[in-house]
């Protein structure tokens, strides 16, 4: 008797072939077959007339890890809700293992306050370990963040690593990448990785090459500096020869969006001369970013204490402000989202905190950090909508959420992306014609399973793993907004993670994700 036999729905296989209409028998948490009809008896059958089937979704930037979501709250409702079976977690520098040290779980606290946070691991092996003890109700992966990796050894020293440190970062990451990590992750936009050395980056790279491993890169800039930033990662994928992954690309404020059009000319050439290179991208128009970032980086390069020890200087001070200034950033489009410190701006544009401090938002941006120990977060709608359907359609991007699993409930503000990039991007599929169903499909599927590694997963066919989402095509779309993120998306019938119902009705019915390495 088989397990689930989902009847009459249209089958998008993941891989591009043209939807076709097929049951599907699944026994043992694996597709046993997929056929025009099936005459067999299950304990669980599934009507997917007008529906979708499709493979589970898989989230290729996600965050669980570094909101500490994935810990406690291992539902990760507002992931499976979207219909995403798979996340992979490490990126952008951080990840929760390898631990050197105890400054090595500081590299998450830009996105989460550590206070009261309990470790019990310090490997990669013991980490993933660790979570294969707890039910999940997605498959769970992991990249190694060089930024764990880098303040294992230095600390809360921003400095240059010497040759002798450099060899053991390797020794780590290849340590780590053995124990079941997909790869390495680099956030050299945040303040303990600005100042790594070329020789570094390169070193560690050419560590993922004979391992078959990818490197995720959030670039140095997203705003006027972005066409350098991305000649540095092109270079570091020539001379490494690894395949790499831009970190949620776009163009941050309207003053430097006339630069899309020659940075997807870059991508497009590198590409097509052979470089393994690919992007992800969040189908919104605005970001969630750390809002030191928004500074010169010569005021972060020493971490967070330098941050404050500048604010709190009258002459660094007025230059940091000259340089807000000259930004020209939409100050009334930034809107706190998350200081732990200082949870009175929370809600609130920086251009209404100026006001209500009879100040100018520039100096209320300073205001905010020294008031929240340089820990906060903003929205900032400064992306532009025609562009984020550029990069959605591109045939070098996956769609992520950059996002976390959360539950309904949540003490701060998030991203509606938490709960809606799928949704989201499939309405935009329906609604703009972007793409045809199939190829919309393998962005979320089988074009981030093939980066992982992993065959078995991203594709609906005989013997692969049983991860599956059934939707309907007519009414799938997001509900979460910026004022109620924990909306949940509608158009989601039913996930199936490893051969079990997990999620139907809007409710999740069963943790059955399991721990998953290369």
């Amino acid at each position: 008797m088989l397990d689930i036999l989902i009847k009459n729905g249209t089958v998008i296989d993941g891989m591009g072939k043209p939807a076709n209409k097929a049951d599907i028998a699944i026994q043992d948490g694996k597709i046993t077959a997929i056929e025009s009809v099936i005459k067999a008896k299950s304990l669980q059958t599934i009507d997917a007339s007008d529906r979708i089937v499709s493979p589970g979704f898989i989230d290729i930037q996600n965050h669980s890890d570094s909101y500490w979501t994935i810990l406690d709250q291992p539902s990760q409702f507002s992931l499976l809700s979207q219909g995403i079976t798979t996340i992979v977690m490490g990126n952008c520098g951080a990840s929760l293992a390898p631990l050197l040290s105890k400054e090595s779980i500081k590299s998450i606290q830009k996105w989460h306050n550590l206070s009261g946070v309990n470790v019990d691991w310090m490997t990669m092996a013991e980490f993933l370990q660790y979570l294969g003890n707890v039910p999940h109700g997605v498959n769970v992966g992991t990249l190694v963040g060089h930024s764990t990796i880098r303040r294992g050894i230095l600390g809360d020293s921003t400095r240059p690593v010497s040759d002798d440190e450099i060899k053991i970062m390797k020794n780590i990451l290849t340590n780590a990448l053995d124990q079941g990590a997909f790869g390495m992750s680099m956030g050299l936009v945040y303040a303990h990785e600005v100042n790594s050395s070329e020789q570094e980056l390169r070193t560690l790279a050419t560590v993922l090459n004979p391992k078959q491993k990818y490197l995720s890169v959030h670039l140095r800039s997203e705003d006027s500096h972005i066409l350098e930033s991305l000649d540095e990662v092109i270079d570091l994928a020539l001379i490494a020869s690894v395949p790499i992954k831009i970190s949620h690309l776009k163009v941050r404020g309207k003053k430097n969006w006339p630069l899309f059009e020659r940075l997807m000319t870059k991508l497009e050439i590198a590409y097509h001369q052979g470089i393994n290179i690919s992007f992800d991208v969040y189908p919104y128009d605005t970001s969630w970013s750390v809002l030191y970032t928004y500074l010169p980086k010569w005021t972060y390069e020493g971490g967070r204490d330098q941050i404050l020890k500048m604010i709190g200087d009258p002459v660094t001070r007025r230059k940091i402000w000259d340089y807000l200034k000259a930004q020209e950033y939409d100050f009334d489009k930034v809107i706190v989202s998350e200081a732990s410190s200082a949870p009175n701006f929370v809600g609130k544009s920086l251009k209404q905190i100026g006001d209500n401090q009879s100040v100018s938002a520039e100096e209320a941006t300073l205001n905010v950090l020294l008031a929240g120990g340089a820990q906060v977060m903003v929205f900032d709608h400064n992306l532009s909508n025609e562009h984020v359907e550029l990069l959605c359609a591109s045939p070098l991007s996956m769609i992520a959420t950059d996002g976390a699993g959360h539950s309904t409930e949540h003490p701060h503000l998030i991203h509606p992306r938490c709960f809606g990039t799928m949704p989201r991007f499939l309405r935009m599929i329906r609604e703009n014609k972007l793409l045809k169903w199939e190829q919309a499909i393998m962005k979320i599927t089988s074009e981030p399973a093939k980066l992982l590694g992993l065959p078995n997963l991203g594709q609906l066919a005989k013997d692969k793993l049983a991860d599956v989402v059934i939707f309907d095509p007519k009414t799938i779309t997001d509900k979460a907004d910026y004022k109620n993120a924990s909306l949940v998306s509608v158009g989601i019938d039913g996930v199936i993670v490893n051969g079990k119902l997990s999620y139907t009705n809007q409710e999740v019915v069963g943790l059955n994700g399991m721990v998953i390495k290369r």
